[in-house]
């Protein structure tokens, strides 16, 4: 099964997780479908959102730890694309609405918080598990920061797991719906009442701009990680953890 697939009707794409096997998690494959869904809909004229679901019982695990062991289990230009997703998704001209129905960690965390709009449903959960890998969560904090200011460092340096609801109070989260389809359609048909899709594409390049990342954030971000998944002692803590059934 492809890592996730994308349809559009109505002027709203909707970019789908299908990994639920692998717990959504982020292979090189599924950032680069990921990727290209979200420039498809992009290309689009006349879609206006892009609704980012999963299938299974959780939403996104984060980079796929699988295959730890091999040298090259997760490239460099696998990270490089990573950034260019999330940040691909937070600058896109289209209103992101992330759903999330189940357990959102580590790099999902900053799947959905880089969405304009985070719902949830009442199984959804939320953790940054990264430094209890001995990885580094740098990729994602300045979106997770964005939506929840100086508890990101409650949230990683303690891993605790936040229900939907303690998630909606921390910032992460937008909307908590036992359906989460009527809220998507709720703000679906309120951007259609916006006469001028620019509008709303140049209001968020504003607010992009108030909060940008200090140059060369990103590729520090990006050599942090690289070192940090080279560790030995972060793949056997990984290792460790598979066997426990804990990742």
């Amino acid at each position: 099964m492809a890592p996730s697939a994308l349809s559009i009707r109505g002027g709203c794409a909707e970019l789908r997780l299908s990994r639920p096997e692998a717990g959504n998690a982020l292979s090189a494959d599924a950032v680069a479908e990921l990727l290209d869904g979200l420039r498809a809909a992009e290309r689009d004229p006349g879609c206006r959102t892009l609704v980012l679901s999963a299938e299974g019982t959780a939403f996104c695990t984060g980079v796929d730890l699988s295959a730890v062991d091999q040298p090259d289990a997760w490239p460099a230009e696998a990270s490089a694309a990573l950034m260019e997703l999330l940040s691909g998704l937070a600058g896109s001209r289209l209103v992101t609405v992330a759903v999330v129905e189940g357990r959102a960690t580590g790099g999902g965390v900053g799947l959905a918080a880089c969405c304009d709009f985070v719902v949830a449903g009442p199984a959804a959960s939320f953790r940054l598990t990264e430094l209890l890998l001995g990885l580094v969560p740098a990729v994602i904090t300045p979106f997770v920061s964005a939506r929840v200011g100086r508890a990101v460092l409650r949230m990683a340096l303690l891993a605790e797991e936040f229900d939907a609801t303690a998630a909606q109070r921390l910032g992460l989260v937008d909307e908590v719906a036992q359906r989460p389809g009527d809220v998507v359609r709720r703000i679906v048909l309120a951007l259609r009442r916006m006469p001028r899709p620019d509008a709303v594409d140049e209001f968020k390049q504003c607010r992009r701009m108030l909060g940008a990342e200090p140059a060369g954030y990103l590729e520090h971000a990006h050599r942090l990680f690289e070192r940090a998944a080279a560790d030995p002692a972060v793949r056997t803590r990984v290792r460790l953890l598979q066997r426990e059934g804990m990742l």
